[in-house]
């Protein structure tokens, strides 16, 4: 079995996953295991498919973008 071992600073792993304050400013060890499950890594998806995926998924409602943000806003700050 294949293992990777490495030392890093904590405050860059830190903005890759959650991670317990007490870490911060710290030295960690990163081992890095393969699992024993033989699940298939999902391929990523084609760009294609996945904006054919979302036509139509909102609405077309003829606003120009400066519009749709202008409603929005409007409907947020009545909100607060």
């Amino acid at each position: 079995m294949e293992v990777i071992r490495k030392f890093i600073d904590a405050n860059a792993l830190m903005s890759i996953m959650a991670l317990p304050e007490a870490f911060r400013n710290r030295k960690l060890e990163i081992i890095v295991l393969p699992t024993d499950e033989d699940t298939p890594v999902q391929q990523k998806a084609d760009v294609e498919d996945v904006v054919q995926s979302l036509v139509g998924a909102i609405p077309y409602t003829g606003l120009t973008l400066s519009e749709l943000r202008d409603e929005r806003l409007g409907r947020y700050e009545a909100a607060n």
